[in-house]
């Protein structure tokens, strides 16, 4: 680990909370599986009820826990948020989930997605 004071943690702060950010956004809608029932990672659509989704979410702690810092740590010094603190899943309403299906609809028609195969979603309606 870095000492207090280190350069290139601080350059990396702005980027670690960013992220951070958006993972207790994320995180959040996870909670309202109503109101949010389509998780999605780069390539597979999933139910937000879906376990494997629920062992992806990370967890969100306090930014002054000794935990945190080392999150911080890992990220400013090895690029990477593998510790499970950040959730890399898009947590959706329907009209997101549309539009997240039309984003990989490729210019044929071609899917560039999966359906999850443990939760196997139903598609949702456009609006």
């Amino acid at each position: 680990m870095c000492g207090p004071g280190c350069r290139v943690c601080a350059q990396a702060e702005e980027q670690f909370n960013a992220i951070r950010t958006e993972s207790l956004a994320q995180r959040r809608r996870f909670d309202e599986p109503e109101r949010y029932p389509y998780a999605a990672g780069k390539h597979t659509l999933h139910r937000t009820d879906c376990r494997q989704i629920k062992e992806s979410v990370g967890r969100i702690t306090l930014y002054d826990s000794v935990w945190m810092q080392g999150a911080l740590t890992e990220l400013a010094h090895h690029g990477t948020t593998n510790s499970g603190w950040a959730t890399h899943m898009r947590v959706m309403d329907r009209q997101e989930a549309a539009a997240w299906i039309t984003e990989r609809n490729g210019p044929r028609g071609g899917v560039r997605y999966r359906l999850c195969r443990i939760c196997t979603p139903v598609l949702p309606a456009d609006k």
